[in-house]
C-alpha cells in the first residue's frame, strides 16, 4: 500500500494551489505560469496531471491555455464556462419550435462598435447578416450578425439556417467565445422588428466568437423579446 495520492487527486491539488495564487492576486492577469515541464517538475507529477489541472483552471475562466506558448492568467474571477451553441441549437434544445428567416445578407463597413468588437479598424469590409427566428406566427429574436470575411468562404451562400453549422461545414468553426447579457428597451426599429410596443423590454446577448487562431470572427447582438425569453441557471456546490 502507498500513501501517494490518486491521480484525480494530484491533479486537484495541483488546480487548487494555482487557483489560490491568482484569486488572492499572487498571481496576476497576464502573468505567464510556469511551462508544463516546470510543474511536472514541482509536483512530481505526470504530464496528464498537469493538463488536466490546466483544464480546469481554463474551464473556470482563470487561465487562458496557447499551443507551444504555454498558459497565461486570464482573471481572477471565476466564470461559469458553458458549451458554445449557436443561439437556434441553444433553443431548441430548450424546446422552442423556432423558424429562421434571413432579412439581409451584404458586405458593409464597420462602424466603430463592431470594429473594437472584431479587432479591426472602422470603415474595413465586414460581411452584414440580418435575421429573425420565429415561433408560430411570432417574431422571437433579432440576430444582427457582423462577420470578417475568410479565404475560401462565401458568405452569399449562406441562407438563414444555422450560421455555426454553415461555418462547420468549412471548417471555419468558431473555437470560443464570450458573451455580455444586458437589459434594453427597443427602438422603434427593433420593435417593428420584433411585433411589439416601441419602448419594450427585450433581453440584449452580445457575442464574440473567436477562431482557433484566437482572432474574433464574428460579432452578434441577439435582441430576444423580454415577454418570450428567460434565462433557466443551475446551481450547485
Amino acid at each position: 500500500m502507498t500513501d501517494r495520492p490518486s491521480r484525480t487527486a494530484l491533479y486537484r491539488m495541483i488546480q487548487n494551489e494555482i487557483q489560490r495564487d491568482i484569486l488572492s492576486g499572487k498571481l496576476k492577469p497576464g502573468a505567464w505560469l510556469p511551462s508544463e515541464s516546470q510543474l511536472r517538475e514541482r509536483y512530481g507529477v505526470s504530464q496528464t496531471s498537469v493538463r488536466r489541472a490546466l483544464q480546469e483552471l481554463q474551464r473556470l475562466g482563470l487561465v487562458e491555455r496557447f499551443h507551444g506558448r504555454g498558459s497565461i492568467v486570464a482573471s481572477n474571477e471565476i466564470r461559469a464556462m458553458s458549451p458554445m451553441l449557436g443561439l437556434g441549437r441553444e433553443l431548441r434544445q430548450r424546446g422552442f419550435a423556432i423558424r429562421p428567416e434571413l432579412l439581409s445578407n451584404a458586405e458593409a463597413a464597420a462602424d466603430a462598435a463592431v470594429a473594437a468588437a472584431l479587432d479591426i479598424e472602422a470603415g474595413d469590409t465586414v460581411v452584414h447578416i440580418e435575421r429573425r427566428y420565429w415561433i408560430g406566427d411570432d417574431p422571437f429574436v433579432f440576430l444582427d450578425h457582423y462577420l470578417v470575411p475568410q479565404p475560401g468562404i462565401d458568405f452569399a451562400e449562406f441562407a438563414g439556417e444555422s450560421l455555426y453549422a454553415f461555418f462547420t461545414e468549412r471548417g471555419a468553426q468558431p473555437t470560443h467565445a464570450r458573451e455580455r447579457v444586458s437589459a434594453v428597451n427597443l427602438s422603434e426599429a427593433e420593435a417593428e422588428l420584433l411585433r411589439v410596443e416601441p419602448g419594450a423590454a427585450a433581453m440584449l446577448r452580445e457575442r464574440t466568437a473567436s477562431g482557433a487562431d484566437h482572432r474574433p470572427v464574428e460579432f452578434t447582438r441577439y435582441i430576444l423579446r423580454g415577454d418570450r425569453y428567460h434565462l433557466d441557471i443551475d446551481l450547485r456546490s
